[in-house]
């Protein structure tokens, strides 16, 4: 008896102390909230932007900037979570000043769209937020395409305001995964290269206006083009737009001998030099064929890897992997051995054939490939040859 009763205690207690911290969570009538963007940052992670909400509340003292973004660099094997697509990123809160600040420091645009919420869904908004926040719910998987930094901020204004939201489809455009990519990879040619190499087909279907929300500034247009009803009327659910910071210029130009298609174009025309000097001399530079297919067997390797050993959906079905062959990682070390081998006579015989037959029938496949490639597919077909000849 004497523990139902401390059960019903606790239980009373318990209820009261939680709906005296709702109470006090409540927004004043004065409360803004807002959906904030950042434009890229020099940093590959920061290529593509970044969004955040605000609370902002005088009269409760509050200025509060939401961030889905953020990750733990010192988790235990960081690189190998990151890698396989299990490292959790997390929501976490923090002052507006700090907040502005850092992007003035790493001089990064911030925009901010005031959104007209009724004093009702402003206070779902921050309850949820502050729900979520917590050490218990802060937590979630990383998805680049799916489960990110916007698409989070996106399901907040959805689910929240119970479908009251409405995005314009007529104002999208419907472009690929990898167009919208490309303008933000501009300045950073490796990182476009890597970016293209690793993503597979699913970056060449046409996104949705819901999915294309998972880049900020799509987002950020998506949402001025969208309506809200109140009190039985649609109007832009945008009832002010901000420039709270705007970058300085800079100089974004990138020098042509670092583009990975001009180094790959010059190791072409090397490798091309010496195999003339194989057919003239009558000798035979293992060195190149070894490094060659280390470098394409690697970038296979790690194509397949990713594809079935991690859990990133932007990874799968990659057709790059046509050309980047991984058995030629391991078949690279043969080139060594002194003795004729008719399995590799054969091997070389088979990927030359593939070589030459990407390019023309690439655009019979469904994934879209970059220029840069293309100096390495033509290496593979020239010592595919070689090889085939010598064995």
């Amino acid at each position: 008896m004497k523990l139902l009763k401390f059960s019903i205690i606790n239980f009373i207690f318990y209820f009261v102390f939680s709906l005296n911290f709702m109470n006090a969570q409540m927004l004043s009538e004065n409360a803004v909230i807002s959906l904030l963007t950042i434009n890229p940052g020099e940093e590959l992670y920061t290529a593509f932007g970044h969004s955040a909400i605000r609370v902002k509340d005088y009269d409760k003292g509050i200025d509060r900037v939401y961030n889905y973004g953020t990750v733990d660099f010192n988790v235990p094997n960081y690189y190998v979570k990151f890698v396989r697509g299990y490292l959790n990123y997390r929501l976490d809160d923090e002052n507006m000043q700090d907040f502005m600040l850092r992007n003035q420091y790493e001089n990064r645009s911030v925009y901010e769209q005031v959104l007209d919420l009724t004093a009702e869904e402003k206070d779902k908004v921050f309850s949820f937020l502050e729900y979520n926040r917590l050490p218990e719910n802060k937590y979630y998987l990383y998805d680049f395409f799916f489960d990110n930094c916007a698409t989070r901020i996106r399901d907040v204004f959805q689910n929240e305001l119970k479908g009251n939201i409405r995005f314009d489809e007529s104002k999208y455009e419907g472009k690929t995964f990898r167009e919208m990519l490309k303008p933000n990879l501009e300045r950073s040619p490796w990182g476009r290269f890597g970016i293209n190499l690793v993503l597979g087909a699913i970056a060449d279907r046409k996104s949705t206006l819901n999915e294309s929300m998972f880049l900020p500034d799509y987002m950020k247009v998506a949402f001025d083009n969208s309506i809200i009803n109140k009190e039985n009327q649609n109007k832009s659910i945008i009832k002010s737009a901000n420039v709270l910071f705007e970058q300085a210029p800079e100089d974004k130009s990138i020098l042509i001998f670092t583009r990975p298609g001009f180094i790959f174009w010059s190791v072409l025309i090397v490798v091309l030099l010496f195999t003339f000097l194989e057919f003239q001399r009558k000798v035979r530079y293992k060195l190149i064929d070894f490094l060659v297919f280390l470098f394409i067997g690697t970038i296979g390797m790690i194509l397949f890897l990713m594809w079935f050993a991690t859990s990133h959906t932007a990874v799968v079905k990659n057709w790059n992997l046509i050309w980047a062959i991984p058995t030629h990682l391991f078949l690279a070390f043969m080139i060594f051995r002194k003795a004729k081998s008719r399995f590799l006579k054969y091997y070389f015989l088979i990927t030359g054939i593939i070589s030459f037959s990407v390019l023309p029938f690439w655009s019979i496949i469904p994934q879209q490939y970059d220029l840069a490639f293309v100096p390495l597919i033509l290496l593979s077909l020239v010592r595919s040859y070689q090889l085939f000849r010598y064995y």
